[in-house]
């Protein structure tokens, strides 16, 4: 064979296979998109049959976007009802309410004690003080007498039936006895309060300026009135008297003595 017909033989050789391809690559083309994949088949025969297709579990992008696809947000949590909600919160204020009630049970049951404890404390100190003070005090601080009990003058109808102490308009008149002291006007006694005694004995007091304590219970020397000119005086002074139950006034000056006072 010559060499002419070698490559004439060549050429023809290298067409046949170029066809070759150029048919083969058109069949591809044509499956690819004419026909339909396997899947899709399976699928279309599945429907077609009645049969349940199983769908393939979502990926991961599916999950995280969820039904609406959008994906959650970095530190969100899952959706509470709101009755579900309102229980809760509920709860939560019903627990704080406990609490508080509990620290204020606490905190009364502490002042309880403390103030129980004070009171032990101090009934010893109380009880020492009642056995302590005075039980007959002088009606006022200032001793020594202007007139004395029976003495007689143009001043009064009959005799004195008190003791007066000469102090000046305003000072504080003292209970003698522990006892209740009542007051009222007098025209002759002027302001007067009256204290009685737990045996009847009652003390009074005359020719007030005002009163400090009306009515009411009274230990020796509590402050319940305060010295002046009211009702038949001629000048501020205290007029004391001591009338025992029963009984009309007596003299003062040996019943103070008696007790340990002396009003002279």
């Amino acid at each position: 064979m010559t060499a002419d017909s070698l490559r004439s033989a060549s050429r023809s050789a290298a067409r046949a296979q170029a066809r070759a391809r150029e048919r083969a690559a058109a069949r591809t083309a044509v499956l690819t998109v004419a026909l339909p994949s396997v899947a899709t088949l399976a699928v279309f025969a599945a429907a077609a049959l009645g049969t349940t297709v199983i769908a393939p579990a979502p990926t991961t992008q599916a999950r995280a976007t969820g039904a609406t696809g959008r994906a959650d947000t970095p530190g969100s949590g899952p959706t509470v009802a709101a009755g579900e909600f309102n229980d809760r919160s509920a709860g939560q204020s019903a627990d704080r309410a406990n609490r508080s009630q509990s620290r204020d049970n606490l905190a009364e049951r502490q002042q309880d004690a403390q103030q129980g404890l004070r009171h032990q404390q101090e009934a010893p100190e109380k009880a020492q003080e009642e056995q302590d003070r005075p039980r007959f005090v002088l009606p006022v601080a200032e001793r020594g007498l202007s007139a004395g009990f029976g003495a007689t003058s143009t001043h009064w109808r009959t005799r004195h039936t008190g003791i007066d102490f000469p102090v000046r308009r305003g000072t504080p008149v003292r209970a003698v006895t522990d006892g209740t002291v009542h007051v009222r006007w007098n025209p002759a006694y002027g302001y007067l309060a009256k204290v009685t005694a737990a045996d009847g004995t009652q003390t009074w007091y005359c020719h007030l300026s005002t009163y400090r304590i009306r009515s009411g219970p009274v230990r020796a020397g509590d402050v319940i009135a305060y010295s002046g000119n009211s009702g038949n005086s001629t000048g501020p002074h205290l007029h004391f008297e001591v009338r025992p139950a029963g009984s009309g006034p007596v003299d003062p000056v040996p019943w103070l003595l008696e007790r340990g006072l002396d009003p002279r």
